[in-house]
């Protein structure tokens, strides 16, 4: 059966991957595979990973993570997305892009759109709140702007594969069995989850996790693969640590161009506080906007699909 067949009549030709599986796990089985990935795969990664950058393992719990630490902990996601693929590869008999790589067509497109949605969702609430004088600027690291740049690399990583196990391969295995709403919420439930224990969480933090899952399932439902919110995680993570130097769901980082943070006085409603940008209620509006457009952009997709 071609791609073409086999993904016609589907609200999104990213759901069809799945058909392509000679073995098709189900949502529960799949569920257990994405936790036991997450929690052995980025394990051994890190145990591999910290030796060779040079990093105590200690040190990748701890708060803020200068350089080498935060490459180890990023890069050790490796680990994860080695895992699933063995398992899609030898257990469910499919090609690993069939997650959400194919088709393989406007890739560059795709990806530049990612990272420019990413910048200008995000540059509204910095923006606003350097404008108000909730933000101010700390100090200008031009001598970390090459340490900053080799950190987009272990983003890519990291965001990628945090993309493949919920967007790509959750929603892939609990379409089949339960239907589209159940794997939208059930992504969403586990990326909130993923997130939620991260340090100085909050509740308009959940609030916007929450919208940042939804927005990127419907963004990649409506593209039809993984490529663009690929893109778009890993620009928007490496934008607040490396770029602004503010904390990522919690996590500092040593490395960045700039140091952004609360002036004195300022609201934790608008900044974020600890957890960081993804904390702010200016955040919430403009994930949301972001996520009603996904939405619109999918219908509008799958009614032309299903024709």
């Amino acid at each position: 059966m071609s791609t073409a067949q086999s993904d016609q009549g589907l609200p999104s030709a990213l759901l069809g991957g799945i058909g392509r599986a000679r073995r098709p796990s189900g949502p529960v089985v799949g569920l257990v595979v994405v936790v036991v990935c997450l929690v052995i795969g980025q394990t051994a990664g890190a145990l591999v990973l910290a030796p060779v950058f040079g990093v105590p393992i200690g040190a990748l719990a701890r708060g803020r993570a200068y350089l080498a630490a935060q490459l180890a902990m990023l890069f050790s996601f490796l680990g994860v997305v080695g895992m699933l693929a063995l398992w899609i590869r030898i257990k469910e008999r499919r090609p690993f892009g069939s997650v959400g790589f194919f088709p393989a067509s406007r890739v560059g497109a795709h990806l530049g759109i990612g990272a420019a949605v990413a910048v200008v969702l995000l540059g509204v609430p910095v923006g606003v709140n350097l404008l108000s004088g909730q933000f101010d600027i700390g100090a200008v690291h031009v001598a970390q702007v090459g340490g900053a740049f080799i950190a987009l690399i272990g983003f890519a990583v990291q965001a990628s594969t945090e993309e493949v196990i919920t967007r790509g391969y959750l929603m892939q295995v609990t379409y089949r069995k339960w239907g589209l709403a159940a794997a939208v919420v059930l992504q969403a439930v586990v990326f909130s989850l993923l997130h939620g224990i991260n340090p100085n969480v909050s509740a308009v933090a959940l609030i916007n996790i929450l919208l940042i899952a939804l927005l990127l399932a419907f963004w990649a439902l409506a593209e039809g693969s993984l490529w663009g919110v690929c893109a778009f995680h890993a620009v928007w993570n490496w934008l607040q640590g490396n770029v602004y130097g503010i904390e990522v769901s919690g996590m500092g980082v040593q490395t960045t161009m700039l140091s952004i943070g609360g002036s004195p006085g300022s609201a934790e409603l608008l900044t974020g506080g600890g957890f960081g940008i993804e904390a702010s209620l200016l955040t919430t509006a403009v994930l949301a906007i972001g996520t009603a457009l996904a939405y619109f952009a999918y219908r509008r997709r799958a009614r032309s699909a299903t024709r």
